[in-house]
């Protein structure tokens, strides 16, 4: 009899003990914000957005943009300016690694075999 209540209090002390000398406490509650703050980001994006003219200009203006190609360097500053214009503070690029040459395509020639050839 001695000897089960020794092996409960044994058992209870190895499962439990670890539970509450390792457990976690309970997460705090996620941050709320104001519901005025997000609808005023709401607006901001449905009203104000200038999303469309900002990839208009990355992709048909600069164009294509290869890793260390002169036209990702115009991509860069161009971005850098705009986030100046725009009012950010610490608008800057900054280097990274050793990468190589860069290159970037003047043209190409495509054409089709199937289901008829056309140069």
């Amino acid at each position: 009899m001695l000897r089960r209540k020794l092996m409960s209090v044994f058992l209870l002390y190895v499962f439990l003990f670890p539970m509450f000398a390792f457990g976690q406490a309970a997460a705090p509650a996620p941050y709320q914000a104001p519901k005025e703050v997000i609808q005023k980001i709401k607006d901001e994006g449905t009203k104000n957005s200038q999303i469309m003219q900002t990839l208009s200009y990355l992709t048909d203006v600069i164009g294509g943009r290869l890793t260390n190609s002169p036209n990702m360097k115009r991509a860069n500053e161009w971005t850098r300016d705009q986030m100046k214009k725009w009012g950010m503070q610490n608008a800057h690029l900054e280097a990274w690694g050793p990468f190589g040459r860069g290159w970037s395509l003047k043209g190409s020639v495509k054409s089709c075999w199937f289901p008829k050839y056309v140069n």
